[in-house]
């Protein structure tokens, strides 16, 4: 006998042995028992959750001569011809390469003629998102009302591409990810009777690789299977299917939170020189440090990420010296670099300076690293650990430096005195006579303009705060409106604002155009510096480089 794919071996036969899905074959089975079947199927889901073997099973159920409990048989007739394919009223079909309007003809004509044996005609259609859109429109009218003995499975991976008069006409059943343990458990009874040894842990690993996917899964699994006849341990899978060890990953991000890049570039050439390809490495290292992550935000993340207990333990006591700010920043930066790194002649260049931007921040001049870094110090502040460098040892400058000056003690200097003029300019109101402040009525300034040809500047000053400064009225636009303070500014929009302005309020105001920083006014990133400037002046030991 030929030899067969692990997945297509161990293909479930009845309903009993589908994994993780549960609340889909416990339906299908009582609407068995009880004659209650729809007309049309729909199955949606990730790949290898067990669609196409549950449209198999249902397929044989309605038609076994004995069901079990709601399953098929697998003996009578029936249930053996459809198994041999040489029963002809199970017809499965590939949305993939049957998808033209043509194709979807021949089902309708085929569809009145009676089942040959079974009692029920079936038309499983596999990655049925692929049938063009007129397709679907000539298969709807069958589709809702198809003959007594036909019943349609349909079956996809990307719902999103099912019309919604499709979805209408379908009993809709989604199956969920399979859990790691539960794939674990049964590569285990697999392996068992198999008459194979594979260590649990090793199972666990290659549950985890599946990432929910048993058919996934399964494929790892042949694969150091057929490396060696001997037992297969942890070790061994590591170097059969040339992935990196958990400690790689556990090491290279304590580099990170240590901010020490020459450990975290040492742990890379080490993984390379290994035979490891470093994009296999950083994505799941990628992955790594979003589980790091979960585990940060969410008070019960072994809900969300699959693995194991132990880990889950070492991962809590590692994410304890990351702040939020510092994942969140390494996921960017991790996320930019494997998308730059498909493009670049010399991907490990590109990995490395990322390891080293994610050691040190510093070398980062984005608002996230700057984030990342005040969080740390705001941490190590609130935590009493904050302690300064100690000086390097003097050296002897070469001779071809000039030799640095003595330091001497600082000598207290008596406080400048800060002029009026240069004092940071403040917002203040203007007293206006009767008629209310100009900003209060700025609105009315602006119906005047409109009703006196002002209509073409107003969307470019809409863009722009209205302020006083300095007893001067002042259109404050952000750093994304540039073009509009150029069109505001010109010398006939100007006059126009100063006698809507003068004929609202009886004032006459001087008008400036200014940007923000030109006005004083901060942005999140300015806020962001000032809130670390703020540090260095409540504690000295901070140096800001």
């Amino acid at each position: 006998m030929a030899y067969q794919a692990l997945y297509r071996t161990w293909r479930p036969m009845v309903f009993n042995d589908v994994a993780g899905q549960e609340h889909i074959t416990q339906t299908l089975r009582n609407q068995i028992k009880t004659e209650n079947l729809a007309h049309a199927y729909l199955f949606c889901g990730t790949r290898g959750t067990g669609k196409t073997s549950t449209a198999r099973i249902l397929a044989r159920a309605v038609n076994c001569l004995h069901p079990v409990d709601g399953n098929p048989c697998n003996e009578c007739e029936i249930c053996r011809g459809i198994l041999d394919d040489s029963i002809l009223d199970v017809i499965e079909m590939d949305g993939a390469s049957r998808n033209k309007v043509e194709n979807i003809r021949d089902l309708i004509d085929d569809v009145a003629f009676l089942p040959t044996r079974a009692k029920k005609k079936v038309y499983i259609i596999d990655e049925v998102h692929m049938v063009t859109e007129q397709a679907f429109n000539a298969l709807l009218k069958t589709l809702e009302e198809p003959p007594a003995h036909v019943l349609f499975i349909l079956a996809t991976t990307e719902l999103n591409k099912i019309p919604a008069t499709v979805l209408s006409r379908c009993q809709r059943f989604d199956f969920k990810r399979i859990t790691t343990e539960t794939i674990a458990n049964h590569l285990h009874e697999i392996v068992t009777a198999s008459g194979r040894s594979v260590s649990r842990e090793a199972l666990r690993l290659v549950a985890e690789l599946g990432d929910g996917s048993m058919r996934d899964s399964l494929s790892i699994l042949e694969q150091a299977l057929g490396y060696t006849d001997e037992a297969i341990g942890y070790e061994e899978l590591l170097n059969i299917i040339g992935i990196t060890d958990y400690d790689a990953l556990f090491s290279i991000c304590d580099a990170i939170s240590r901010c020490d890049g020459g450990a975290a570039l040492e742990v890379l050439d080490e993984i390379i020189e290994n035979g490891k390809e470093p994009e296999v490495f950083m994505d799941r290292l990628c992955r790594f440090l979003r589980d790091l992550l979960v585990v940060k935000l969410t008070h019960r993340p072994e809900q969300i990420i699959n693995t194991s207990e132990a880990q889950l333990e070492r991962m809590k006591t590692l994410v304890a010296s990351f702040t939020r700010e510092k994942l969140i920043y390494a996921l960017k930066l991790m996320n930019e670099s494997m998308a730059s790194a498909k493009t670049s002649g010399y991907s490990r260049t590109v990995y490395e300076l990322t390891l080293v931007k994610l050691c040190e921040p510093a070398y980062d001049a984005s608002l996230e690293a700057l984030c990342a870094r005040i969080a740390e110090l705001e941490k190590r502040l609130a935590s009493g650990s904050f302690t300064t460098s100690s000086a390097p040892p003097e050296q002897e400058a070469p001779p071809w430096e000039e030799p640095e000056l003595t330091h001497v003690a600082p000598v207290q200097a008596p406080a400048p005195v800060i002029e009026p003029e240069a004092q940071p300019i403040a917002e203040e109101k203007h007293e206006v006579s009767g008629n209310g402040s100009v900003i209060d009525r700025f609105d009315e300034v602006k119906d005047y303009m409109k009703a006196h040809g002002g209509i073409p500047v107003l969307p470019h000053i809409n863009r722009a705060n209205p302020m006083i400064l300095q007893q001067k009225f002042a259109l404050v636009f952000p750093k994304d409106a540039m073009m509009n303070k150029t069109v505001v500014s010109r010398a006939g929009n100007i006059e126009l604002i100063q006698t809507a302005i003068r004929a609202v309020t009886n004032e006459d105001w001087e008008v400036l155009c200014l940007s923000e920083k030109e006005a004083g006014v901060t942005t999140n990133e300015d806020d962001a510096f000032n809130r670390l400037i703020e540090l260095s002046k409540s504690h000295p030991e901070i140096e800001i480089i």
